[in-house]
C-alpha cells in the first residue's frame, strides 16, 4: 500500500504522498531551512516561492519572509534521502538546487542565491541541465560511479561536466567541495568556467568524512541551478604534534557598507547627484537591507608563519567555527592549507548582533584544539545629511561654511564610534579644471578629519586645527583664503566611515570610500554638492 506522511511548513500545512512502504512506523523529522539574498552578503529577498520537489513530484510549497527566509519542518521515516527546490519571483530568475541530502533528526540550511533577471521572462523550472562523471585521474581510462549519489574515495579524483540550457546560454560554471561557490571574493577557493564541457581535477585536500560537492552554473539570465554530490572522503594523515593556531590582534573584521555591491557584476552605479533619502527607522537586520552590503573577515597565522611550525606538523586545512552565543559553535567553512583568511557573507549575521569565531588546524580526521579569534558586533549603516552648502545652491559666499550632520549614529557596545572623513572640492570650469582637498601641514599630502562628534562644520577660511586646502591641479597648497567669485563648485565626501575596535576586532560602516583606504572595493562618494559663489 502507500505510505502517507504529513509534511508540515512553517507558511504552509498540507498532506502529501512522500516514501512508498506498507506501514509508517518510527517517524521522526527533518528539517529544511533556508535563507535567501539578492546576491553574496547582499540583501534578503521576500516573498519568493519555494516550491519543494521529492522525485519530480512538488511535494510542499512556502514563501520567504522579509528576512529572506523560510523553513520546512518534515516527517519522515528514513535515515536520509535526497530532496529538490526551486526559488522564484516575478521580475527574478530561477534558483534550483538538486540532491539535496537531509538526514532524520537534522536541520539542512542553505544559504543561497535570488538574482534579478538580465534578458527576460523564464518560462521552465529547470533552465539548466548538469551532468557529470568522476575519473581517477585526467586520462579518464577508469569511471567512477555514484551509489545513491555519493561516491567514497581517498584520493583527488577528475570530473567531466556537461551543461545544457533550455533558453539562454551558460554564463558561468563553479565547482567548489565543501560550500557553494560563488564570486571569488567570498568563496575561494573554487573553479570557474566559461563554458561546456568543464573538466578538471578535483582536490580533497583539507576535507575527510561526507562532503558536498557543489556544481553551481549561470545562464545568460541570471538563472541559477546547483547539483549536489556527497564524497565520502576516508585518508589517513601521519603527524605527531598538531598545531594549535596563532591568532593575530586584531584578527575579525565587520564591514557594513552602502553601495550594495553584487560581486558577480559590475558595482551597482551611484548617481552623484541624486539626493539620498533619510529614514530614521532605515536599519540592517538579519540580512542586509537594500544596496548595502555585511561581512566579516577573519585571519590567523599560518603555520608556517607561526612560532610553533618548528615543533608541530603542517595542517593539511583549517576549520572555522562560527557562534552567535559565545558557547555553541558550528563548523562553518574548511579551507585548505596555505589560506589564512575567511570572509563570512551569512545572512544570518545581523549589525548589532554579536558573532564568535573560532579556527583549528586539521589533519585527516583530526582537528586541533580550536582557538578563539574573539567576536565582533556590526555596526548598521550610517546617513549623512549636507547642510551647507546644499546642492543647486546660488549667491553662496566666496568663504562658505561646509557643514553636514550624521543621519541614524552607529552604536555599538564595544565602544564609541570615531567618524572619519575627507572633503574634496572641485572646479569644474572650463579651462580652469581643479580639485581641492585638506592636508596637513608640512608637505601637501591627502589627510582626513577624525572626530568623536556625529556633525562638521567649518568655514573654507579656518578648516579644522593643523589643516589647508591643497590645489591637486598644480600640486601645491591653495594660495587664497576665499574661492573665486561667481563660479560654480561641487563638492562632497569621498570618504565617510565610521570605525569601533576592540583588542580582537574592528567593525566599519562605509558611507564613503572612493579611494579604498578601509573598504577593499572602494564605495562611491553618494553626492557632489553643486554651489554657484556670489560676489561676497
Amino acid at each position: 500500500m502507500k505510505k502517507r506522511l504529513l509534511f508540515l511548513t512553517l507558511l504552509v500545512s498540507t498532506i502529501f504522498i512522500f516514501f512508498s512502504g506498507c506501514v509508517l512506523f518510527n517517524v521522526s523529522t527533518t528539517g529544511l531551512e533556508l535563507f535567501v539574498t539578492e546576491y553574496n552578503s547582499g540583501y534578503a529577498v521576500s516573498d519568493a516561492t519555494v516550491e519543494v520537489f521529492y522525485h519530480g513530484e512538488k511535494i510542499m510549497e512556502g514563501t520567504t519572509d522579509s528576512e529572506g527566509h523560510v523553513v520546512f519542518s518534515i516527517p519522515t521515516n528514513v535515515d536520509y534521502s535526497y530532496l529538490d527546490f526551486v526559488i522564484s519571483k516575478d521580475g527574478y530568475a530561477v534558483t534550483r538546487f538538486n540532491n539535496v541530502r537531509f538526514e532524520a533528526e537534522k536541520t539542512t540550511t542553505i544559504e543561497t542565491q535570488l538574482r534579478k533577471s538580465s534578458v527576460g521572462v523564464t518560462t521552465t523550472k529547470e533552465p539548466i541541465n548538469i551532468t557529470i562523471k568522476f575519473y581517477t585521474d585526467s586520462s579518464k581510462a577508469t569511471e567512477l560511479t555514484l551509489n545513491n549519489n555519493m561516491l567514497t574515495i581517498n584520493n583527488d579524483i577528475y570530473y567531466v561536466i556537461n551543461v545544457d540550457t533550455s533558453e539562454y546560454d551558460v554564463k558561468y560554471i563553479y565547482v567548489k567541495l565543501g560550500g557553494i561557490p560563488g564570486s571569488g571574493f567570498f568563496t575561494t577557493p573554487r573553479t570557474i568556467y566559461y563554458e561546456s564541457p568543464a573538466e578538471g581535477t578535483l582536490s580533497i585536500s583539507g576535507f575527510s568524512g561526507l562532503v558536498p560537492l557543489y556544481v553551481v552554473v549561470f545562464d545568460q539570465n541570471e538563472n541559477m541551478v546547483a547539483n549536489v554530490y556527497y564524497f565520502n572522503i576516508s585518508k589517513e594523515i601521519i603527524f605527531e604534534n598538531a598545531y594549535v593556531v596563532e591568532k593575530e590582534d586584531p584578527s575579525i573584521f565587520a564591514y557594513t557598507r552602502r553601495g550594495g555591491l553584487e560581486f558577480y557584476n559590475n558595482p551597482i552605479k551611484i548617481n552623484k547627484k541624486a539626493i539620498p533619502e533619510f529614514n530614521s527607522e532605515r536599519k540592517i537586520t538579519a540580512a542586509p537591507i537594500k544596496d548595502t552590503n555585511l561581512w566579516v573577515e577573519i585571519s590567523w597565522t599560518l603555520w608556517e608563519d607561526s612560532s610553533a611550525s618548528a615543533t608541530t606538523d603542517e595542517p593539511e586545512g583549517y576549520v572555522i567555527y562560527r557562534s552567535f552565543d559565545g558557547e555553541n559553535f558550528e563548523e562553518t567553512a574548511t579551507v585548505p592549507a596555505g589560506y589564512n583568511y575567511y570572509r563570512d557573507k551569512s545572512p544570518q549575521l545581523e549589525a548589532g548582533k554579536e558573532v564568535w569565531y573560532e579556527v583549528a588546524a586539521k589533519y585527516g580526521d583530526y582537528v586541533a584544539t580550536p582557538t578563539l579569534l574573539g567576536s565582533v558586533v556590526p555596526l548598521g549603516m550610517f546617513d549623512i545629511k549636507y547642510l551647507s552648502p546644499v546642492d543647486g545652491a546660488t549667491d553662496v559666499s566666496i568663504n562658505p561654511t561646509f557643514s553636514w550632520e550624521i543621519v541614524n549614529p552607529v552604536e555599538s557596545p564595544e565602544g564609541q564610534p570615531v567618524y572619519y572623513f575627507d572633503i574634496w572640492l572641485y572646479d569644474n570650469t572650463l579651462n580652469d579644471y581643479g580639485y581641492y582637498s585638506l592636508s596637513g601641514t608640512g608637505y601637501p599630502y591627502y589627510s582626513f578629519i577624525g572626530t568623536y562628534a556625529t556633525s562638521v562644520s567649518f568655514d573654507f577660511n579656518n578648516p579644522p586645527s593643523g589643516l589647508w586646502w591643497v590645489d591637486y591641479g598644480i600640486g601645491d597648497w591653495y594660495q587664497y583664503n576665499v574661492l573665486q567669485k561667481n563660479k560654480t563648485y561641487e563638492w562632497g565626501n569621498e570618504l565617510a566611515i565610521a570605525i569601533v575596535g576592540d583588542d580582537d576586532s574592528i567593525a566599519y560602516s562605509i558611507y564613503a570610500d572612493q579611494a579604498g583606504i578601509f573598504d577593499p572595493i572602494g564605495v562611491e562618494a553618494e553626492i557632489y554638492n553643486t554651489f554657484t559663489t556670489g560676489e561676497n
